[in-house]
Formats: structure tokens, sequence, C-alpha cells
């Protein structure tokens, strides 16, 4: 509810220039701007913005402005403006040895990395918690170290889900659910799709496109080193001599598992089942030229 005070006029005098209600001084946001010095534009989002920052309420009106209770306003302005025990992108930067451009390039791609969110946002500037974005590129980093890590089991033509093609990549589900409305590059269409009873959409993948996604995706700006085309091979394991070994087994045995042809070629042929399991699911999703 508004308070409606004396006129200023009233409230002040030159002993005491602040003017107060309830017997405590409040200021305008002209006086706020004046004392902070942030432009009353700055003041007018900080307020706006209060549901998020924790900006005070007004404690009244005089002469129909909105004042601030000003002991309050400055506690709440010096939190605000706390940035102890977080870093700055540039503050990042320097000690991480990254290059601001790379950080900026995490942080633009957020939805598909999963870069946590500043802690604050002072005058423009983002700050983290130190500990909280080491944690979170840790797990960035772990999982740029994809090739030994999709998963090539199961059948190319599999029809899968957003979260089990989560875990073909080695990923955590929610790393991918804004893949389908923000899709990154080479992400695939999904072969069909179905609306839930709440209204949700779900929808399947052809496990083959999603191992070609796996294959495909950029780490940081450019297609890592050791991928199949930085070594000249058109796919994992081309012109491997096993690889003729897997598809003859599987023209042998068509309906036979990945899982099931590895382990044969691997009794057959010594190498672990694991290997033999990737060089399968290649020879599925590219047959003899």
């Amino acid at each position: 509810m508004t308070t409606e005070a004396p006129p200023r006029s009233t409230l002040t005098t030159e002993e005491t220039p602040m003017a107060t209600l309830n017997r405590r001084p409040v200021s305008t946001r002209r006086e706020l701007a004046e004392a902070s010095g942030l432009s009353i534009t700055t003041l007018e989002r900080l307020y706006r913005e209060r549901d998020e920052n924790g900006h005070p309420e007004p404690a009244g009106t005089i002469d129909r402005e909105l004042v601030w209770y000003s002991a309050d306003w400055r506690k709440w302005h010096a939190g605000h403006t706390n940035v102890e025990k977080l870093e700055s992108r540039d503050q990042l930067a320097e000690r991480t040895g990254l290059g601001r451009s790379t950080l900026e390039l995490l942080w633009r791609q957020k939805d598909e990395n999963g870069h946590i969110e500043p802690k604050k946002v002072v005058s423009g500037v983002m700050y983290w918690s130190s500990k909280e974005w080491d944690a979170w590129y840790a797990g960035y980093k772990a999982n740029q170290d994809w090739r030994t890590e999709i998963d090539y089991s199961g059948n190319a033509d599999d029809e899968i889900t957003l979260s089990q093609a989560a875990r073909v990549l080695n990923m955590e589900p929610t790393s991918i659910t804004k893949y389908p409305v923000r899709p990154p590059r080479h992400w695939p269409d999904p072969v069909r799709e179905e609306t839930t009873d709440s209204g949700r959409t779900k929808r399947w993948y052809r496990r083959g496109d999603i191992w070609k996604y796996g294959e495909l995706r950029e780490r940081g700006g450019g297609r890592p080193a050791g991928s199949a085309a930085a070594a000249g091979r058109r796919y994992p394991y081309d012109g491997d001599p096993r690889l003729d070994l897997a598809r003859a087994a599987i023209k042998s045995s068509p309906e036979a598992t990945n899982a099931d042809l590895a382990g044969q070629l691997a009794r057959e042929h010594d190498g672990s089942a694991g290997t033999w399991s990737h060089i399968v699911a290649s020879a599925r999703q590219n047959p003899e030229d």
C-alpha cells in the first residue's frame, strides 16, 4: 500500500537535508542516482528486475515520487555489487589461460554444452562462481573425449528416444533436451514424432543417424584430431581388414545382434568384444562399396 507523506519542504531542513518516512531517511530514484553514480535508466531496470535481484520495494511516495529507505537500499546495493569469490570472463581467462574468444564461444553455445548461468550480472558484466564454473568445465572437457565413448551397440536402423540417444553419445540426457528445437550442426531429424496426452512431443531417432552425428559433431570450432575425416577415412575403420570380416559375418547372420557378432568375431579373430562391437556397427552402417 502506498504511504503518503507530507511535502518534502516540511520534512527537510538545512541540518537534515534528507526526507523521512516513519522517522527513517528515504531517497528518491534521482537521489539514489546521485549518491550511487548509476543512471536513472539503470536504476529503473534494477527495479523492474527486483523479482530476480532482490531490489527492495519502495517505502512509499513523497510528492508522488517513489522513495526507498536509504539505509535498506544501500545495504541491498552493496550486496548486489559484491563480487567477492566470483570471477568475470576476463578473470576466468586470466586464471585458466583460455582465450576470451573461447569463453565467449562456450557461452554462446550454452544450449548445447550446458554452460552454467552467471551468479551475478553487475553493470552488464557477468560473474560466475569459480568453484561451480570449474566443475562445469571439467565435465565439459570430459564430454569432449567422445570418440572412444560412443556406444555402437544395437542396430543402425533401431528407433531410439532422445534420452536413449544421449546414452549412445555418453552424455547426460538433460544436456541434449534442447537439441530438437535448437539443433547443433549435424543433428539429425527425428524419424517420427508423437504427441503425448500431456501435450508433449516425443521423438524417435534412427540409431545410425545418432552415430553419424557423434562422428561429425564439432569440437572447439573444428573437427577433432583423430576423427575419421582427419585420418583420411570416410567412416570409422575404413580400410581396416577387420571391417570386411565384420561385413562377412553380418551377411552370414543378418538377424544376429551386434553383441552376438562381436563375441563371435572376438573368439575367431582375437581382440576384445568391445572393439569388435564398434567394427560391426560401422560395417552395418557402411555396407560394402
